[in-house]
């Protein structure tokens, strides 16, 4: 018991405790994996989702832990980035694993903002009663982004006591609402045809959603705000994962048995919101209750994630692994550069891509940097402590979702697996010719 209040407890004002630590895991992952994702992920897999986010959540567990052992070896914030530059001395590969991250957090915002769009004409439909043209979407989300840059750029945050009520709001609230689909199905559950896809179906579904998990990661760049970190960090992780898993399994496992495919169809951007409206004691009250969560839950998840991964180009700057620009900071301590880079690309993304392109963009980034952290967690488990049967197992999980990812792709949006594979050539070269640029710079300097 004494243990556990000591968790619970914060001993200096404004640091994180567990239970904050938890909301804004859980807040990372769910903001968009489940209100943005579903759809894409059920139009893939079919009535196996729930095995696929599953699949998802125990290889996001075994990197998990692989991101815990570095992180608290190696006491900083950087993330998968400050792990490659430690146990490398090759610049080039910690410099094109920051790039990938910044890309990869780019996708994830653009996810939100693009469900944020998609919500906002539903509500405007079905709450307002006002039928807007598609054609605003794409300008909702990119106004949403520069309203977030806007109040980044300023300094102003959502209240953390506020945050954290909402994240644990909105758990009970989707638990309930799959507990109540479930429970109020009118079909038999052992019926429904599970692998209507196919048998592989819930293996390319995982590799295409696993974006839906990276917010765990998001902890980490906290590091250095969360009380008594050691325990706290690894307990917390572990509560958010697991409940995110909770909620992505049940929660798909509702829709699979209240949408048809049909509707499923008709209704992939806002899957959620359809499934829970054929609940027969909710209808249109859990309709409207799914929409308005899920603008507040996309819009706080841009909100998050910008200021999170801000800092982090700005890190990254500061190793001058990317330009310099972007590690400059105003007289109150904002990254200004790194704040216009982040909302512009994301800008860019989200107007521009399809929730389909964004999805699986997003997850081929983050499966690239979870490899790459499984494996230097594996070549230094002796100095971590770490067992190396975890990091193994996380490893071939993420390497064998990446040819899975790209492979789908080829087969059924080829121009698509030519954008992906080009953003990343480009990255590697852009990297490539960056760093010989500045260590010439510095060689330069140091002759003078």
């Amino acid at each position: 018991m004494r243990s556990l209040r000591s968790l619970l407890t914060r001993s200096r004002p404004g640091k994180l405790g567990l239970l904050e630590v938890v909301a804004m895991g859980v807040g990372g992952m769910v903001s968009g994996g489940i209100y943005a994702v579903l759809g894409v992920a059920m139009q893939q897999t079919g009535n196996a989702v729930p095995l696929s986010y599953l699949i998802a959540g125990v290889i996001t567990l075994l990197t998990a832990y692989s991101y815990l052992k570095l992180t608290l070896h190696y006491g900083e914030h950087g993330g998968a980035f400050t792990f490659v530059e430690h146990a490398t001395d090759n610049r080039h590969v910690a410099g094109y694993v920051g790039w990938v991250l910044v890309v990869g957090y780019v996708g994830v915002m653009a996810m939100y903002a693009f469900a944020f769009g998609a919500y906002t004409l539903t509500a405007a439909r079905a709450i307002v009663g006002i039928d807007l043209p598609q054609l605003l979407r794409p300008i909702i989300s990119v106004l949403m982004v520069s309203v977030f840059v806007g109040l980044n750029l300023s300094g102003v945050r959502e209240t953390g006591l506020f945050e954290d009520i909402a994240v644990y709001l909105k758990i009970f609230i989707l638990l309930s609402l799959a507990g109540l689909g479930i429970v109020f199905f009118e079909g038999d559950p052992v019926a429904v045809d599970f692998f209507n896809e196919g048998y592989l179906s819930p293996i390319t579904g995982f590799a295409i959603i696993f974006v839906s998990y990276e917010g765990f990661q998001l902890l980490v760049y906290d590091y250095e705000e969360i009380e008594n970190v050691e325990r706290t960090l690894p307990i917390g992780m572990y509560i958010a994962i697991v409940t995110a898993i909770l909620i992505y399994v049940s929660v798909s496992f509702m829709a699979t048995l209240q949408l048809t495919p049909d509707q499923l169809i008709a209704h992939e951007e806002t899957a959620l919101a359809a499934a829970v409206s054929n609940i027969p004691v909710l209808g249109g009250i859990g309709f409207a209750l799914v929409i308005l969560s899920a603008m507040k839950s996309t819009s706080s998840g841009i909100n998050a994630t910008l200021f999170g991964t801000s800092r982090l180009v700005h890190e990254i700057a500061t190793e001058e692994v990317i330009p310099r620009l972007f590690s400059f900071r105003n007289r109150e301590g904002i990254p200004v550069y790194a704040l216009l880079l982040m909302g512009g690309l994301t800008a860019v993304f989200a107007a521009l891509g399809t929730l389909k392109q964004i999805t699986e963009f997003g997850s081929v980034a983050f499966l690239i940097a979870d490899a790459v952290t499984n494996v230097v967690n594996l070549r230094l488990a002796d100095e971590t402590g770490s067992n190396r049967l975890f990091p193994a197992l996380g490893l071939f999980g993420t390497t064998v979702a990446i040819p899975i990812v790209l492979y789908h792709l080829y087969r059924t949006d080829v121009e698509m697996l030519l954008w992906i594979v080009g953003i990343f050539v480009s990255l590697f070269l852009l990297e490539f010719l960056y760093l010989e640029r500045s260590s010439f710079g510095a060689d330069a300097e140091s002759d003078v």
